[in-house]
């Protein structure tokens, strides 16, 4: 009776601690994989939820942010919407454990910019919302690591360039929005419109791709513009050049000075050497006289005087 009774309080204990552990919030609904939290009005991911999870739905809710490894508990999800929340930071390791992540979608939120280690995991990412955000350019190296990456949206944020570099390390690319955007159609876009003009079939909403400066071609359509326009732009340098250039003349400048003042002060280190070497006193050794003195023989015989 007595070992019948312990083996019910360690099933029951067991039972306990697998509902504590693999729970659903009370807010949300949990199916065969998939947690629902739409709408539900939450500040920060849930915890303990079910491990298997590969779906989960947390979109217009009132999180702030993605801490240190949010999701480090789910290495099975393969889908996560937090469009409609109001994100303004990631940190670089919450989604460090989510390598077989396949969907991400973080549109709708107020995120200013994007750490360059914070996608490093997402490996097998094919599709990335960014829209409806806040972003002002993106740094060459944080879509580096999605090299699985098909569909890419950076619509209505405050994009005035992007570095075509970042578009040619996604070698998979199907679908890109770049609409609603500030666009500075200037010598600086002439790279990205190229590779737009190549790759056309990729991008959507080519008619609502327009530029924001300079004023004569506000709300013009960039696909329009001839590659011709750009010829010009050979005689001149970009911003980030003529900064480049300026700074290195300035630091040739100082450079020059200080070298000027080192030889002109080795110059009268060496003149004082020389002038003080030649104001040396001498001194000369007298020498001694070696001869004998004179010998007298005989006594001297006292004079007398009268």
């Amino acid at each position: 009776m007595k070992g019948f009774v312990e083996v019910s309080l360690y099933l029951t204990l067991v039972s306990l601690r697998v509902i504590q552990i693999f729970s659903c919030p009370d807010v949300c609904s949990c199916l065969r994989g998939v947690i629902d939290c739409y709408g539900k009005g939450l500040y920060f991911i849930p915890e303990d939820m079910e491990v298997d999870t590969h779906t989960m739905l947390m979109a217009y809710n009132k999180i702030t942010a993605l801490k240190t490894l949010s999701f480090n508990k789910y290495p099975y999800l393969q889908c996560l919407e937090l469009q409609n929340n109001v994100i303004s930071n990631i940190d670089p390791q919450a989604f460090r454990h989510l390598h077989n992540l396949s969907s991400l979608d973080l549109s709708s939120n107020q995120l200013t910019t994007l750490k360059p280690e914070v996608f490093r995991p997402l490996s097998r990412l094919t599709a990335l919302n960014l829209g409806n955000n806040r972003l002002a350019r993106l740094y060459p190296g944080v879509l580096e690591p999605l090299v699985n990456l098909q569909i890419l949206y950076l619509h209505n944020n405050a994009l005035t360039g992007l570095r075509v570099e970042i578009l040619y390390n996604l070698p998979v690319l199907k679908q890109l929005r770049l609409d609603g955007n500030p666009w500075m159609c200037t010598c600086q876009i002439q790279y990205l419109l190229s590779w737009m003009i190549d790759n056309a079939q990729k991008v959507n909403e080519k008619e609502r791709t327009l530029c924001g400066v300079p004023k004569y071609l506000d709300q013009f359509p960039i696909m329009k513009i001839e590659r011709d326009s750009f010829d010009h732009c050979q005689q001149y340098f970009t911003l980030f050049e003529y900064l480049y250039i300026l700074s290195v003349g300035i630091a040739l400048f100082f450079l020059s000075i200080l070298l000027c003042l080192l030889t002109g002060s080795a110059i009268v280190c060496y003149e004082r050497l020389l002038l003080r070497a030649h104001r040396r006193p001498r001194v000369y050794k007298k020498k001694t006289d070696r001869k004998r003195p004179s010998v007298s023989n005989g006594h001297h015989i006292p004079v007398c005087r009268i």
